[in-house]
């Protein structure tokens, strides 16, 4: 897929929900680097992807993103296990503003909605998201290629994104 693509109105319902957000890179050695993101918004036109996270968790994660701009991250629903992986560049990155420290505030409230009913008790949830918005940093991308990561046999296929489903 083409750096122009556009997310598809599902996909874009997906990965703004209360699904867990996991975000990979690597370095010059090939080692990868994990951060946990707490929320997602989709730019207007859908060319670009913003994730907020933890700088004081994320720091090997940010670097490897700005020095190889290459990002991939996994939208999972945590009730079915239903998940995408994104696959992006033309990352950047900066502080949170206003409105993605609120983006991240409905996320958290509604992650941790959605834990529970599966059996997580409400203060672990709330532990296991909190963030601070003096910590929390916007890693925005170009998507390049979206993939179906649902535990089954389409496991691995690419998607046909191509703006609205």
């Amino acid at each position: 897929m083409t750096p122009d693509c556009i997310i598809s109105d599902a996909t874009q319902a997906f990965i703004e929900r209360e699904v867990a957000i996991d975000v990979a890179s690597c370095g010059s050695e090939l080692l990868p680097s994990t951060a946990r993101a707490y929320g997602c918004s989709v730019a207007a036109d859908r060319r670009r992807i913003t994730l907020y996270l933890k700088r004081s968790e994320a720091g090997q994660l940010l670097q490897d993103v700005l020095v190889h701009d290459r990002i991939a991250a996994v939208f999972c629903l945590p009730a079915t296990e239903s998940a995408l992986q994104i696959k992006g560049r033309q990352v950047s990155l900066s502080l949170a503003d206003e409105h993605g420290v609120q983006v991240v505030a409905r996320h958290v409230a509604r992650f941790v909605a959605g834990v529970i009913p599966l059996g997580h008790g409400r203060l672990f949830a709330e532990a296991y998201m909190h963030i601070t918005p003096a910590d929390t940093v916007a890693l925005s991308f170009v998507p390049e290629v979206v993939f179906e990561q649902t535990p089954g046999p389409g496991a691995g296929r690419a998607l046909p994104e191509r703006g609205a489903a």
